[in-house]
């Protein structure tokens, strides 16, 4: 009984950490660039149970396996296209296909290179110059930082930057990665890669990507798919909660049976 006290116990927890991510989900519904989770749990490993110290046999006998509940595995991020808004702002872009923004986020610390990764085009020019983030993080061109100057330039649909007088400024830096489940993230809508060694950091593809200006890709969180996922979890969470009280009401009743005995 209490191995079904741990079963109904980690199912609970479980849910719990869901709903959290359902419900991160469902903030950053409005979130430029914002990519969905999904949390996947699995079960622990089946123990074996065997009967031992019977009398009544001359080996041991396996009963059969057993599990002691579920367990968080991991969280997987939807990189699927959002939908893109337009705006008004010529410092706004929306990638049109599969890639990232390159961000320098090298600081005075640091002994290499940092560089993050995002699909939040809502950048804005510094006092200097230069093409940053919200934050402030400067984008990243083929020839290193953007330094455009003013608001009044144009971009291509390949990522090209063009003064006001029509000359090239540089191009967007964009990359693409193999396989997206080695990107985490990092806040402020950005994403790093897993486990990269400084001295020798992992090199994305450069790709030419389709880009517009004057746009914004939105989140690609389904607002009505999370909310069903939410009532589901509650549901869940209600039952393995229920169950756990029936286990803890027999105990009880079995401890004070015995007592009276």
């Amino acid at each position: 009984m209490l191995r079904s006290m741990y079963t109904a116990g980690t199912a609970m927890i479980s849910q719990m950490r869901r709903m959290d991510v359902l419900t991160n989900n469902l903030v950053n519904v409005e979130t430029r660039g914002y990519k969905s989770e999904t949390l996947v749990t699995r079960s622990f490993r089946d123990m074996l149970i065997s009967r031992l110290n019977d009398p009544s046999i001359y080996r041991y006998d396996q009963v059969g396996p057993h599990n002691t509940g579920i367990h968080v595995d991991q969280k997987y991020i939807s990189f699927r296209q959002g939908g893109l808004e337009p705006t008004d702002s010529p410092t706004d872009f929306a990638l049109l296909d599969d890639g990232f923004f390159c961000i320098d986020y090298t600081t005075e610390d640091d002994e290499y290179e940092v560089i993050r990764y995002t699909r939040n085009g809502a950048f804005n020019i510094d006092a200097e110059g230069f093409l940053v983030t919200g934050e402030g993080y400067r984008v990243l061109g083929e020839g290193g930082q953007i330094e455009i100057g003013s608001t009044d330039f144009t971009v291509d649909i390949d990522g090209i930057i063009y003064d006001a007088d029509g000359d090239e400024i540089d191009r967007l830096l964009i990359v693409r990665f193999e396989d997206n489940s080695i990107l985490r993230k990092e806040g402020d809508n950005m994403y790093s890669v897993f486990n990269a060694d400084p001295e020798d950091p992992y090199e994305p593809e450069q790709v030419i990507v389709g880009v517009r200006q004057f746009a914004l890709e939105m989140s690609n969180v389904d607002p009505a798919r999370e909310t069903v996922m939410m009532m589901q979890v509650f549901r869940s969470y209600e039952i393995n909660q229920r169950i756990l009280r029936m286990i803890d009401e027999s105990l009880g009743r079995a401890v004070n049976d015995i007592a009276r005995i």
